[in-house]
């Protein structure tokens, strides 16, 4: 009998989701207006998902809120706002254990910003929306590897390369709406988030 690879990556990616999750749990240096925000701006990003997840498939003017998210208040705060997204909207989309895989990728979406941030911290909403657009495919091939390990047999760099060909138009239609939206918004975006991120640390000085 064959390895089960796809409960094993399902339980990867549970793993990593959880350890990450454990990580920035241990370091509870959020105020309660921090949290608030937070909070919002994830319910935020899981309400556009869910919505437009239906209505336009996989031109969703979330992932580069995510990506800004993380730009703004920084990785911890990118990689929650970005796993919390499918981990809420799946719940009216649906769930799966492809979400374990989900999370840890949306979450590495807002990861990524708060990277730009630290190696190029002159980059703006047009740094951004490459970062965005390129993501539209690193997505679709990191999902790939989970549908490829749980349906595809024999488990071959031909069939993985088969399988990512099948979704290239949609990883391309997802890629263009990254780009389109962070284009469009990305800059009053980042003015909004910069605004209530400035708001935040005002708030946890007064308080010290």
């Amino acid at each position: 009998m064959g390895a089960n690879w796809g409960l094993y990556m399902t339980l990867i990616g549970i793993f990593s989701i959880a350890l990450l999750m454990f990580g920035m749990e241990k370091k509870k240096d959020f105020n309660a207006r921090q949290v608030s925000v937070i909070a919002v701006l994830a319910a935020l990003c899981a309400a556009g998902r869910a919505v437009t997840g239906v209505a336009l498939l996989f031109l969703q003017p979330t992932m580069f809120l995510v990506e800004i998210t993380g730009f703004v208040f920084g990785s911890r705060v990118g990689f929650f706002v970005g796993a919390m997204t499918p981990l809420i909207s799946n719940f009216f989309i649906g769930q799966g254990p492809w979400t374990p895989w989900q999370m840890l990728c949306w979450g590495m979406v807002g990861v990524s910003g708060a990277a730009v941030k630290v190696f190029f911290p002159g980059a703006g909403h047009k740094t951004l929306a490459v970062l965005c657009f390129f993501w539209g495919y690193l997505y679709g091939a990191v999902m790939d590897i989970w549908q490829w390990s749980t349906f595809m047999n024999p488990l071959t760099v031909k069939t993985y390369f088969l399988l990512w060909v099948a979704g290239f138009s949609f990883d391309s239609m997802r890629a263009a709406g990254n780009l389109l939206f962070c284009a469009a918004l990305g800059s009053q975006t980042i003015k909004i988030l910069r605004y209530f991120h400035k708001k935040m640390d005002v708030q946890y000085l007064e308080n010290l």
